[in-house]
């Protein structure tokens, strides 16, 4: 009796420990189990995605005959072709939990018995998680036939190899680029990968390393999500262009930067589950010499000129955007300031008008620059960096950085999330905001 007690209360455990700890992505279907011949019925797909964000895909297989309506899709962009349902989120709802809703419509059918298959694709750490939709099976009749429960499914990795794989997993893939660099003038320069690729299809990633001093901005991302931080430039695709050759291209620009300068990327995707990746070569280029100079003295400005051409050469692999490195020579002696202003509790666009590897004073740097805003100063992967401005909506940080730019023209607008910093992008998303110019 204790030997079966004990047992008891183990399988218990594991249930729930199963229950609480694993299957935090679930997808289930709410469907009847039959259709009338030429008739119509509600699907539901019931999804909770625990604390996931972002992009995410839902695609079911729906079979010949049948047709689809859209009903409620909570801000997916909805299609239907060749038999594929598609709902694409830039950004999934915020609730952990939400019900999508279609309208299924058998059009040639009088008998028969049917299956609709499908998946949920979502990014968890910048990598496609996929969790199979259990199977609905429906039948075609003039009776009612009481409708099959369906087991739900955990994001762990499953077995069913052939349900998991693309159509095309018995073809051999392969995807390349190659980059050009052209100096539009202002040192400003327009980047362009060529892509080739074979039998790729799905999720994809390109992300380009910039040299430390620059900023990038969209150009073609190919129907990709454009996004920059930390000298990396990401394009991501839930599904990449059909096209066996497309062009990608971005701009980099800076005003403190000179000499040559060089790009690197990788070229991610996915064959079966496996991720693949194409190491992109580097592409070198000659920046013009536009440093900003102190008005101190003649003497002062050749020294820091150098130090700011030794300091870039030094830095390209820092995944910082820098400015005004010359300030260093003159505050080395100078110990940081700490001001740092209180973790934000909501989604917040500042404007970044500084970095520094050295201390940097306050004072100075708004004497310097002529500067009357508040400055805060921020510590961020070894560097100080200069904050200024606190704005609930983009289009109110990009004009204070406009503004700015009048003085500081490597301004440029930054994001956080509860205090986190995070791109602009992530930002626009959450917020449900649109990039402005």
């Amino acid at each position: 009796m204790i030997k079966q007690l004990f047992l008891i209360v183990n399988f218990v455990s594991i249930f729930f420990y199963q229950l609480f700890f694993t299957s935090d992505v679930t997808v289930k279907h709410n469907i009847p189990a039959s259709i009338q011949p030429n008739g119509e019925i509600d699907v539901e797909l019931i999804v909770i995605k625990a604390d996931i964000s972002g992009f995410a895909k839902i695609q079911q297989e729906i079979p010949e005959g049948f047709t689809v309506e859209a009903i409620e899709t909570h801000g997916a962009t909805f299609s239907f072709k060749e038999q594929k349902l598609k709902l694409i989120w830039m950004a999934l709802p915020q609730s952990n939990e939400f019900t999508i809703k279609y309208k299924l419509k058998n059009v040639t059918h009088t008998s028969g018995k049917f299956s609709i298959t499908g998946k949920f694709s979502y990014i968890a750490d910048n990598e496609r998680t996929n969790i199979d939709i259990p199977t609905a099976n429906i039948t075609v009749s003039t009776e009612d036939i009481v409708a099959e429960e369906t087991e739900t499914t955990s994001n762990t990795d499953t077995n069913d190899e052939e349900s998991r794989l693309p159509a095309s997993n018995n073809t051999e893939t392969s995807l390349s680029a190659s980059r050009n660099i052209d100096n539009v003038g202002d040192n400003k320069f327009k980047v362009t990968l060529n892509i080739t690729k074979e039998n790729v299809e799905g999720f994809a990633k390109l992300s380009e390393f910039i040299p430390a001093g620059f900023t990038a901005s969209n150009n073609n991302s190919a129907g990709g999500v454009f996004s920059t931080e930390n000298n990396e430039v990401k394009v991501l695709w839930l599904s990449v262009p059909a096209e066996n050759q497309f062009e990608v291209s971005y701009f980099i620009e800076s005003t403190s930067v000179s000499g040559m300068q060089e790009i690197t990327g990788v070229l991610s995707y996915l064959k079966g589950e496996e991720t693949q990746k194409y190491q992109i070569l580097a592409t070198s280029f000659s920046a013009a010499d536009e440093s900003l100079a102190i008005n101190d003295n003649e003497e002062e400005e050749t020294s820091l000129q150098d130090k700011v051409d030794n300091k870039v050469e030094e830095d390209t692999e820092d995944d910082v955007v820098v400015d005004n490195i010359e300030e260093e020579t003159e505050t080395k002696r100078t110990p940081p300031v700490t001001n740092t202003p209180a973790p934000e509790q909501n989604v917040a666009y500042k404007v970044q008008v500084g970095a520094f590897r050295e201390g940097i004073t306050i004072e100075r740097y708004q004497k310097k620059f002529n500067l009357k805003d508040q400055i805060n100063l921020e510590n961020h992967q070894g560097w100080t960096k200069l904050i200024t401005g606190s704005f609930s909506e983009y289009k109110s940080a990009r004009d204070k950085r406009n503004k700015l730019r009048d003085k500081v023209k490597t301004a440029f607008v930054t994001a956080y999330n509860q205090g986190e910093r995070i791109t602009v992008q992530e930002a626009l998303m959450i917020t449900n905001q649109k990039w402005v110019q």
